[in-house]
């Protein structure tokens, strides 16, 4: 089928035969101007050159025009059509730009922009797919430039590795032509580079997310801190300090009665100390660092004494991350509280796995089971939440025995 000449192509026929002309006519001004002997030149610029001049040009423009005419032809194309045909200076483009995006944020319209630019297509887009699954959005589009009214859309998928990360939307430069191959292979070629350049973004992006919401934790640990300090041991001392006081006083003229309130301001000491002493184990349990994580567990204390619970872990317990420590120590308790408080549960396997660079605890009780309607309450938010916070994961699902199996999987690099 004929194709309808457009504005591109007249304009890439126009160019190429231009530059072809000019150079068989600058070819032959030369050969003449510089071959042709004294004899035959004439007056001022006139010059008769020889035959074997003439025909020295000919087979000179012969030998080397249709060469020429293809170089020519890919860099008109190259210019109107955009660097299709060849790879590697839109690769370079695409990094060289990258290098001189300022922020993770401007990459997307980077890539969109220079991909438009270098191959001369009227539209671009990326869907990016957001990592972090505690955004509100799940993607990030970007585009550039409009698609002509009919235009094919091609879509590739960005990908690094065996993660899927966004996907690439181009527009045909006309609706009448579609991507040619080699179009379509440069961009095959674009869309890996552009896949590894967005998941660096993105993790980029998801560490400063993590970062910012690591200070807000501090922040508001260290407030609920300093709270419990001034509204719980402050006022606390400062009474122990006006009985001490008061108990002075009282020695000389009512011993008795000194006596009593020694005996109250150490009922009033043991307090404090026992406030003391949960302001630090609530920043760390001293467990912990007596007996390690596996001791810790089977130390812990449960209120009913019908209920039992066995540890497997490895002998000896290889050293854990803090962070980790802690939040394994903490997703265990509040398992076996749960299993103490609704699950009816008369004993319970805690399996503590170290393998593949990661920590993977196991609970499994003899309980009930989960009931249909069930829904999550606080106790397993709470333990999901030091699980993310990880960058790890939480599930608990029917045992196959009866009862219910929670799992946990904690990285051992945070």
């Amino acid at each position: 089928m004929t194709r309808k000449l457009d504005a591109d192509a007249l304009l890439s026929l126009l160019l190429t035969g231009l530059l072809v002309i000019s150079y068989v006519v600058l070819v032959y001004v030369l050969v003449v101007a510089i071959g042709t002997p004294p004899a035959f030149r004439g007056p001022g610029p006139n010059i008769n050159p020889p035959w074997w001049i003439n025909l020295i040009a000919f087979i000179l423009i012969a030998l080397t025009a249709l060469p020429v005419y293809r170089w020519v032809r890919r860099g008109v194309r190259d210019l109107v059509y955009g660097q299709h045909e060849n790879p590697y200076p839109a690769l370079a483009q695409l990094s060289q730009r990258l290098k001189s995006t300022p922020s993770p944020h401007a990459i997307l319209p980077a890539i969109a922009e220079t991909i438009a630019h270098t191959l001369k297509l009227p539209y671009v887009e990326i869907e990016a797919q957001l990592l972090d699954a505690s955004r509100a959005e799940s993607t990030r589009v970007t585009a550039y430039g409009n698609p002509p009214k009919g235009a094919a859309i091609q879509r590739l998928p960005l990908t690094y590795y065996d993660t899927t990360v966004g996907e690439l939307h181009v527009a045909a430069r006309r609706a009448d032509e579609p991507l040619s191959p080699s179009d379509l292979a440069v961009l095959h070629d674009l869309a890996r580079q552009v896949g590894i350049a967005l998941y660096a973004a993105q993790l980029t992006d998801d560490l400063q997310r993590a970062r910012e919401r690591l200070v807000i934790a501090r922040e508001a640990e260290r407030r609920r801190i300093r709270n419990d300090l001034h509204d719980g041991l402050a006022p606390t001392l400062s009474s122990l300090q006006l009985q001490l006081g008061a108990a002075r006083n009282l020695i000389r003229q009512d011993p008795d009665q000194a006596e009593a309130l020694l005996n109250e301001l150490g009922e009033d000491i043991r307090s404090a100390t026992a406030e003391v002493r949960q302001l630090v184990y609530d920043l760390r349990p001293p467990l912990l660092d007596e007996l390690g994580l596996v001791g810790a567990i089977r130390a812990f204390k449960i209120p009913d004494p019908q209920f039992c619970f066995e540890v497997a872990a490895p002998e000896p317990m290889p050293e854990l991350p803090a962070a980790v420590e802690v939040a394994a120590y903490r997703i265990l308790t509040e398992v076996l509280h749960n299993v103490v408080k609704h699950a009816h549960a008369t004993e319970c396997m805690i399996y503590i796995d170290v393998g593949n660079a990661r920590l993977t605890l196991n609970v499994a009780d003899d309980g009930k089971g989960l009931p249909e309607a069930y829904t999550s309450g606080v106790g397993l938010a709470s333990m999901r939440e030091r699980a993310a916070e990880l960058g790890g994961s939480l599930t608990i699902h029917p045992c196959d025995g009866g009862g219910v199996c929670v799992t946990a999987v904690l990285p051992l690099k945070v």
